[in-house]
């Protein structure tokens, strides 16, 4: 037993990366939360109309002792937000804050299907650290195509588990059928400033239609992330020359302007 309690503090540790300061306070027992801080983001955007379901795989793990018996993981879905209003001359002052409803909560049935029970919990097998909870996503709601909607879980407290790090307790997951922003393409990250400059959705879809990849979180960290590639500053290049020739055609208006108003252009 004592083999398997140490077994679940290791992969804690592992499968949060550098979050093992995080566990300098750890006295013992048995805590769960999410195997990942980052945000989800899902969008049908990528897909043809024929795609009206998906599934995400979201992991939960338990931190402590692993037992021949299985045990309850209790969640809630959050529908209300900080909303915070900055400082006019400084824009990363807070000067207030109020915890609002949310404006735009995904709704059980209509933008994912309800997993959990009336009870809104789940189930650890005996003998396991971790689980897997598939949460289908749904596109039949055309509003998505304006608005994203956010599924917000947070993790409770159970008869069997506390709760474990504070950044680990919430997944927060994005459901659209509208082009998102890539959560890896940051105006702070070197390479993609370097090489893609500034996200919009106007230029995400370019980007697409002009080489034929999504440019979503998986192509960025392949393709541009990884140095870029020899295949990314091709794929560069190509964009870049698509551009061109759409701004040099009259009938275009040019030049390509985004959906905020500003001139599509690359580093």
């Amino acid at each position: 037993m004592k083999l398997r309690y140490l077994l679940g503090i290791t992969l804690a540790v592992g499968l949060c990366g550098g979050c093992s300061s995080d566990y300098m306070n750890f006295k013992g027992g048995n805590f769960v939360q999410f195997s990942s801080s980052l945000d989800e983001v899902y969008t049908f955007a990528y897909f043809s109309s024929d795609k009206e379901i998906d599934t995400l795989n979201i992991g939960i793990m338990s931190v402590g002792e692993v037992v021949d018996y299985p045990r309850t993981i209790r969640f809630e879905q959050v529908t209300k937000e900080w909303e915070y209003t900055y400082d006019t001359e400084d824009p990363s002052k807070v000067v207030d804050s109020v915890y609002v409803d949310m404006k735009y909560p995904a709704k059980e049935g209509v933008h994912f299907e309800a997993f959990g029970g009336e009870n809104h919990e789940l189930v650890l097998p005996a003998n396991q650290n971790g689980v897997t909870v598939k949460i289908v996503v749904k596109r039949e709601d055309e509003s998505l195509q304006e608005n994203a909607r956010k599924l917000e879980l947070r993790l409770l407290p159970s008869d069997d588990f506390e709760t474990g790090v504070p950044k680990y307790v919430v997944k927060k997951i994005t459901i659209s059928d509208k082009l998102e922003r890539p959560t890896v393409w940051k105006d702070t990250d070197y390479d993609c400033a370097t090489y893609l400059g500034n996200w919009s959705e106007v230029k995400h879809r370019f980007m697409i239609n002009a080489t034929g990849e999504k440019w979503d979180n998986d192509c960025i960290k392949l393709y541009i992330k990884a140095g870029p590639t020899a295949e990314g500053l091709y794929l560069l290049k190509k964009i870049k020359k698509e551009l061109e020739k759409y701004n040099a055609d009259p009938a275009n208006n040019p030049p390509l302007m985004d959906e905020n108003g500003h001139e599509v252009v690359f580093p």
